[in-house]
């Protein structure tokens, strides 16, 4: 993410040769790709979780939010 700021930066600030700077866009678009990827894969994480969640709380008959009322 870091690599990603720093070539956002240099493309939006410096003066760059347009070989350097379609270079720069490229790993950009590769280093997106990639956060992209890894944000997909913690979301379908956090589903699972919630849905494991649910059942948990589907099975019990109640909540925790109304245990501790």
């Amino acid at each position: 993410m870091k690599e990603l700021e720093e070539i956002v930066n240099r493309l939006e600030k410096e003066d760059l040769p347009l070989e350097e700077s379609i270079k720069l866009f490229e790993r950009g678009v590769e280093l997106y790709r990639k956060c992209k990827e890894i944000l997909q894969q913690n979301r379908l994480k956090i589903i699972d979780v919630m849905k494991e969640l649910e059942g948990e709380i589907d099975a019990s008959g109640r909540d925790q939010e109304n245990e501790l009322r």
